[in-house]
């Protein structure tokens, strides 16, 4: 089958990190898979990262990385929440280095968490994060239990119809395989081959059906998807053989395939490059503040320097914007 043109994922320019600021701990309490408790392991070989990317963290602590307050952009933000001092913003881990918890075991960290903490710290206001599963986040905002997610979540028509977004991250999706691709599997060459996703994704409900059609139109075997409820658990099928390869960002990836021991690596070949943002309810006051807020951490350094520390700067974006239905 031909599959639609892979893509390469943009680099940027490193800087120098600052001195971190210890933060009072965001707890969640969580049962963890032992996937994701090796992914804080020290090891880095058999990784194939983004050229331009920094070694990821290898201890993951409580500290963080701090935002600088900001008149203007606190200036934005509604009164109820200027008043309340709080944004309660859905979001749990499960999505290395985006979203983990540290070495302590509680402690809620990852880029994303950083990122989000860093903006309330711009605009005078404390993040609290709640520990939402990602199938549950756009339900989590409609019924009001949330003021935003942060999830990771790439923009797609069909979540437009329903949230708003503020955008602060580029994605970019591939796959990971057994060192070596035994199978020689590629973007290209999916038909007949088991693949894990996790579900309410990108990869599990717009991208999977698309290679499935392709592989139909061309008269090949159809794909044999399976779909997870974490990424984690659809890495774990693929080390326990259920799988020949997993679905899903770049930079997740990547970042699972340093900490394999040397048993995984992740294709060069990207497809499909997305944007992510921070979603809210539709006609949220709250994003105009967001994002100026996200706005100042890029134009401060402050942006480059979180994803610097986790590794993930070729996702870095150059400015962030508010996106909506129809807009």
């Amino acid at each position: 089958m031909t599959a639609l043109p892979p893509h390469r994922r943009p680099s940027l320019l490193l800087t120098t990190p600052r001195p971190f600021r210890r933060r009072i701990a965001v707890v969640v309490t969580i049962a963890t898979s032992g996937l994701l408790l090796a992914g804080c392991a020290s090891d880095t070989s058999g990784g194939t990262g983004a050229g331009s990317d920094p070694a990821p963290v290898e201890t993951i602590g409580s500290d963080f990385i701090a935002g600088t307050f900001d008149q203007e952009a606190a200036d934005l933000l509604p009164a109820d929440f200027a008043e309340a001092g709080v944004i309660h913003a859905a979001g749990g881990p499960g999505y290395a280095p985006h979203f983990l918890l540290a070495d302590d075991g509680t402690t809620l960290t990852g880029n994303d968490i950083e990122l989000l903490l860093a903006v309330g710290d711009v605009l005078g206001v404390t993040v609290e994060h709640e520990d939402v599963g990602f199938d549950a986040m756009i339900p989590s905002l409609q019924s009001e239990r949330v003021d935003m997610a942060n999830g990771a979540m790439s923009v797609t028509d069909e979540r437009l119809a329903v949230v708003d977004y503020v955008t602060y991250f580029a994605g970019g999706t591939s796959l990971i395989v057994p060192t070596g691709n035994p199978l020689d599997i590629g973007l290209d060459s999916l038909c007949g081959r088991r693949i894990a996703v996790q579900q309410g994704t990108v990869y599990a409900d717009d991208y999977m059906p698309e290679f499935q059609a392709a592989c139909e139109e061309a008269g090949d075997e159809e794909i044999e998807v399976s779909v997870f409820p974490t990424q984690p658990d659809a890495t774990l099928a693929l080390t326990s053989g259920r799988a020949d390869a997993s679905m899903s960002d770049y930079g997740p990836l990547t970042y699972v395939a340093e900490r394999s021991g040397g048993a995984l690596e992740v294709l060069e070949e990207t497809y499909d490059p997305s944007t992510w943002g921070f979603t809210f309810p539709q006609g949220s006051d709250l994003t105009p503040a967001i994002a100026a807020a996200v706005n100042v951490l890029i134009e401060d350094g402050t942006y480059e320097e979180i994803l610097s520390k986790w590794g993930v700067t070729s996702g870095a974006i150059e400015s962030s914007e508010i996106l909506t239905a129809g807009a």
